[in-house]
């Protein structure tokens, strides 16, 4: 069914977003310019107090209220640690890697020995494949808690390794409530239309539990694995990459990996605390989450949020810019 998304920019005080078929409007958002949300933008900040007491810092990113950093929040490599423990962490963290992977391939090969079994029914296999999954989130905390333990990873406070006036990259996870700060964290996650980038995250692939299909995880699996992503990193595919291609999943990737380069040259570039990236902007959002194969054009009116969504459209999917066009009234 063919739409057309309509965005308007031009009022002073509100961003209207509407998507409208032949015979309906099929969405209607809007967002007060005088209230944006944040949610998801990345900042360059600076630890402005640590609290021993709270296990957790105060940190400046450029709002009148500071943010709230759980020590949970805060990657290791932002440690300011001896060069020795420093090198027992890392060698824990691939220690973990490993032992997850081979956990996986030999639940794999259960999985595998399972459908063999002709004489098995659909409801069995089923179950044999919840209890593996189960399993395997379990091996996995079980595992990450040794790890923690054995390498004392646990064993430090945040006021030893964590210093009032340090600059981290930080990303809002919970926009302020009430007296309470905004909650922030270290471990950066990037949206792409299909896929979610967790570039200091390195859990490998992964796949939203919203797809249920069996055969459609399956072929995400095999995707993920044709895929090189870095071990470093982490990706999670959303509902929007179920039915995709490799080639589609791929330079959703791709993009979204570029993303991160432009984030991180512009982190070094910049004096904190300032805004690094702006998730929350909701011509980004619409044109990442609502466009499709049946949105035959973008009608903005607005010479700044035209530019904005061409700029955005030329990053996400660059053969499809020509259908972003400025509304010039009938």
């Amino acid at each position: 069914m063919e739409k057309n998304l309509y965005i308007d920019a031009s009022h002073p005080n509100e961003t209207r977003i509407v998507l409208k078929s032949n015979n309906s409007i099929e969405e209607y958002e809007f967002e007060d310019k005088n209230n944006l949300n944040f949610k998801n933008n990345i900042y360059l900040a600076t630890i402005s107090r640590v609290e021993p007491s709270l296990q957790a810092a105060f940190v400046n990113f450029g709002r009148d209220r500071h943010g709230f950093l759980a020590f949970n929040d805060i990657q290791s490599d932002y440690y300011q640690l001896p060069s020795e423990d420093k090198e027992k962490i890392r060698i824990a963290e691939e220690k973990i890697r490993e032992d997850l992977k081979d956990k996986a391939n030999d639940i794999n090969s259960d999985n595998h020995q399972n459908s063999t079994d002709t004489n098995e029914d659909d409801k069995t296999k089923n179950e044999v494949s919840e209890v593996s999954i189960e399993n395997k989130e379990v091996a996995k905390k079980d595992y990450r808690e040794e790890v923690k333990s054995s390498f004392g990873i646990k064993r430090y406070k945040i006021q030893e390794v964590i210093k009032p006036g340090q600059i981290v990259l930080i990303q809002v996870i919970k926009e302020e409530r009430g007296q309470k700060g905004a909650a922030l964290t270290t471990f950066i996650s990037l949206a792409g239309k299909y896929m979610v980038l967790m570039p200091n995250t390195p859990k490998g692939g992964g796949i939203s539990r919203k797809i249920f299909n069996s055969s459609d995880r399956q072929k995400i699996r095999n995707i993920l694995n044709e895929i090189e992503i870095p071990t470093s990193m982490g990706v999670i595919v959303r509902t929007a990459g179920a039915n995709k291609t490799k080639n589609e999943i791929q330079k959703d990737f791709e993009n979204t990996l570029k993303t991160w380069e432009e984030i991180k040259e512009k982190a070094l570039d910049s004096s904190a605390p300032s805004l690094v990236y702006e998730e929350g902007d909701i011509i980004k959002r619409t044109l990442r989450d609502t466009y499709d194969n049946d949105t035959k054009n973008v009608y903005v009116e607005g010479n700044e949020a035209y530019q904005k969504a061409k700029k955005f459209m030329k990053e996400l999917m660059p053969k499809n810019v020509k259908n972003i066009k400025k509304y010039r009234g009938k």
